[in-house]
């Protein structure tokens, strides 16, 4: 099962999120809808993937935790791109998993 932050990010795309959730989180396929993760690559701040993919109970188990659901890709490069910016006007830093640990 995916893991959440307590208060992940929803979109104005997402019109029904908890009924959302609860299909991503029983693997059910959601179409357009994509995902705003903390990334596993110390490169990368956070990363953002189709929620389909979570259909494959392998990709689920090892997803990184999402802070984040969105409507569209486009829309969902934009929340994360809010994201950072909250996080930067906040800290002054780009510590993203630091600010989620501490929020």
């Amino acid at each position: 099962m995916p893991k959440w932050i307590t208060d992940y990010y929803i979109g104005a795309g997402i019109k029904h999120p908890k009924k959302t959730r609860k299909k991503i989180d029983a693997g059910h396929l959601t179409v357009d809808v994509y995902l705003i993760t903390l990334s596993e690559n110390p490169g990368n701040l956070l990363e953002i993937i189709p929620a389909s993919m979570l259909v494959q109970k392998s990709y689920a188990r090892i997803c990184p935790t999402i802070v984040g659901m969105e409507k569209g890709k486009d829309a969902a490069i934009d929340m994360a791109a809010g994201i950072i910016k909250e996080i930067y006007e906040t800290t002054g830093h780009f510590q993203v998993k630091d600010y989620f640990k501490n929020r």
